[in-house]
């Protein structure tokens, strides 16, 4: 009897020690999806397109290699940058300008969380608390033949900080 008292007492102690009040923790994520290549537009919707871009896990699982373009190809792709039950603290573009021209328009009311130390030009990105889902088209060009790549990243303000992901693409 003394024991089965001794077992629950503790039980209740550790129970009553965890702090009930935390949040879920999830990595970030970033989705990359709908790659249309020289795409048309008509106001805001696409009305044709040349191709459309095949994407395949590379050799890590935020690695992508993308389909073979052509130079003066330009792709277009929507991006979404999601920080599930977090805060968003920071988005990153990173790219080569000497192989590729890579460009991107953010929603209108983006503007409103975006902090001082964002650098729109370097691809720098970093938000306000309250926020934590951004999405937006991205477009590039190859500039060289050969290979080349950029970089997606989003940090948030949980212990599973950072998600990367890194597209490889070939221009002929």
């Amino acid at each position: 009897m003394l024991r089965q008292l001794f077992v629950l007492f503790s039980a209740l102690v550790v129970l009553g020690s965890c702090d009930w009040n935390v949040e879920p923790q999830y990595s970030p994520e970033i989705y990359g999806s709908h790659f249309y290549v020289n795409p048309v537009f008509e106001g805001d919707s696409i009305i044709s397109a040349k191709d459309t871009l095949r994407l395949s896990n590379g050799a890590t699982d935020d690695s992508y290699k993308l389909d073979t373009l052509y130079l003066g190809d330009t792709v277009m792709f929507s991006s979404i940058f999601y920080s599930v039950n977090n805060n968003l603290v920071s988005v990153r573009i990173d790219w080569d300008s000497t192989k590729m021209k890579l460009w991107y328009t953010l929603p209108a009311d983006v503007d409103k969380v975006l902090t001082s130390q964002t650098n729109l030009q370097e691809g720098d990105m970093y938000f306000a608390p309250g926020y934590n889902r951004l999405a937006f088209p991205i477009w590039f060009t190859p500039l060289v033949k050969g290979a080349m790549s950029f970089s997606l990243s989003v940090d948030s303000d949980s212990e599973y900080s950072r998600a990367t992901a890194l597209f490889h693409l070939t221009a002929k």
